[in-house]
């Protein structure tokens, strides 16, 4: 019997190398996407190439009854599920001076929630089926290493992981295992832009070069095989050593806080400040 896995959002980068490296393991996949029809499509042309199964589904996780919708749809269309691999979220970089609830919820949604019911639609079907499967979660190092753009980004990553560990140990009386791949600096590969070249990657990232889709498919395929049977809970970077401690000596030191970034976030940051305040002043006027 296949391999089974589902990936979410496997129409691009990460996501995309990922079912393409479990296809090549004997895997069949099914894949989700938002808006990126053409990239799905690319990534089912890749593994049907490699003669294995492809299921794609649009599928907004950001809404509620989503996630377990299209993990019960594809339980259905694989027949079983043996693996589940968390990876659509997005990034948004956000300032404390300008944050909205909107900004919040968004991003809880999207890197959080939706991880979550996605995870526990899986793991039911894996213990009805008394399958010894693998739950992984794609973070970021972003949620171990602190930048001064990310802190809502990064602290739902960090959550994610911490949120692993314990499902790992729930999960274990099930045989499940539950990890999480931690993808440093990670872009998309295309003839027409070669992120090498760039200083920060040449010289900030002790490896000397960007992640890959293909670094991070390679990791969740080892996580999710015979081979790492024994491993549970844990959080494997694939940063090229990007945030290993002490890796700035020896290179360029980087201005962490970009001032066109910090000039533009005080700027909207403080028209917020303005309209909290005259809404106050009214408030106070008797104008509400």
């Amino acid at each position: 019997m296949s391999k089974t896995a589902l990936v979410t959002g496997g129409s691009h980068n990460i996501g995309q190398g990922i079912a393409i490296v479990l296809a090549e393991k004997g895997y069949d996949v099914a894949i989700t996407y938002n808006t990126r029809l053409e990239g799905a499509m690319e990534t089912k042309k890749a593994v049907e190439a490699l003669g294995r199964r492809c299921f794609v589904y649009q599928a907004s996780l950001n809404e509620i009854d989503v996630p377990a919708k299209t993990v019960n749809r594809a339980h259905k269309d694989l027949g079983h599920i043996d693996l589940m691999v968390c990876n659509a979220g997005r990034d948004s970089r956000v300032s404390i001076l300008a944050v909205t609830e909107a900004d919040l919820r968004f991003l809880y949604e999207s890197n959080y929630r939706n991880y979550i019911l996605c995870a526990s639609a899986a793991a039911r079907h894996m213990v009805n089926d008394k399958i010894a499967g693998s739950i992984i979660f794609i973070t970021s190092t972003r949620g171990e290493q602190a930048y001064p753009d990310d802190f809502v980004y990064g602290s739902f990553k960090a959550a994610i992981r911490r949120a692993c560990e314990s499902i790992a140990l729930e999960l274990s009386a099930y045989n499940i295992r539950v990890n999480c791949v931690a993808p440093g600096a990670t872009w998309p590969e295309s003839p027409e832009y070669d992120p090498n070249k760039i200083p920060f990657i040449r010289d900030s990232i002790p490896l000397h070069r960007s992640g890959t889709a293909r670094d991070n498919g390679e990791a969740v395929a080892f996580l999710a095989s015979d081979e790492a049977g024994y491993i549970t809970g844990v959080s494997l970077r694939v940063d090229g050593g990007l945030i290993l401690p002490g890796m700035m000596e020896g290179y360029e030191p980087i201005p962490w806080v970009r001032k066109k970034w910090l000039d533009a976030t005080r700027e909207k940051g403080m028209e917020l400040l303005k309209e909290s305040e005259k809404a106050m002043e009214s408030e106070e006027n008797g104008n509400v």
